[in-house]
């Protein structure tokens, strides 16, 4: 439940970001990412960070490639590293967990998918600013992508006729992390706010969607 609740409030605060499919290529949020022929552009909803609030982002997966690739385009994580004081906000899949294929989304050659996801992000610290806390400065977005869907064909198709779980063998694990490639994106400048996002407007409606953190 708190997952949809999630989604859905980045889709409500995210309306305007993105026109037609499209992300805006002048937006101080956009960041944007590339390895050989699979191209990343992605948009932060808000440049703005608190402890215990989402982190949402539009992003688009451009397969310049002659095969289908694919991404768990739905998980999503939120990491923080105080001596860089960056935020890292991974999407799709590294190492599947448990073993299980995650839900995947395929992208066809030449094609270009636009997906929104969010994370919440959480970070322990003191109420008393001072030089030597380390907050959040940075907010960098990194995508795992799927490249060879050959070996995993198979449990995609039972994966779309079915919702039930679908397990990796040990073999298919390891080709796995064989086949996937993080795709890192440009840094992008963020805000601090250490009491958090305020309930008003716009804002207080999505918040309202998340409950207590």
């Amino acid at each position: 439940m708190k997952s949809s609740k999630l989604f859905l409030a980045i889709a409500l605060v995210s309306t305007g970001t993105v026109r037609a499919g499209q992300i805006d290529m002048d937006d101080p949020r956009r960041a944007v990412g590339r390895e050989d022929d699979i191209r990343i552009d992605a948009l932060l909803i808000d440049d703005t960070v608190s402890s215990g609030s989402a982190i949402g982002v539009t992003y688009q997966v451009h397969n310049l490639t002659s095969n289908p690739i694919a991404v768990a385009e739905k998980l999503c994580t939120a990491t923080f590293d105080a001596d860089s004081r960056t935020i890292t906000v991974a999407i799709g899949s590294e190492v599947p967990a448990n073993g299980m294929l995650p839900k995947m989304a395929v992208i066809a050659p030449g094609r270009t998918k636009t997906f929104s996801v969010g994370a919440i992000f959480n970070l322990v610290t003191t109420t008393v600013r001072s030089p030597l806390t380390a907050v959040p400065r940075y907010v960098q977005i990194k995508v795992n992508v799927l490249r060879d869907l050959v070996p995993f064909h198979p449990l995609l198709q039972q994966q779309a006729r079915s919702s039930l779980p679908v397990a990796l063998s040990d073999d298919l694990f390891a080709q796995w992390l064989e086949s996937n490639e993080s795709i890192f994106l440009n840094s992008v400048p963020v805000r601090f706010d250490p009491r958090g996002r305020r309930t008003s407007g716009a804002d207080a409606e999505s918040h309202s969607l998340f409950g207590s953190p």
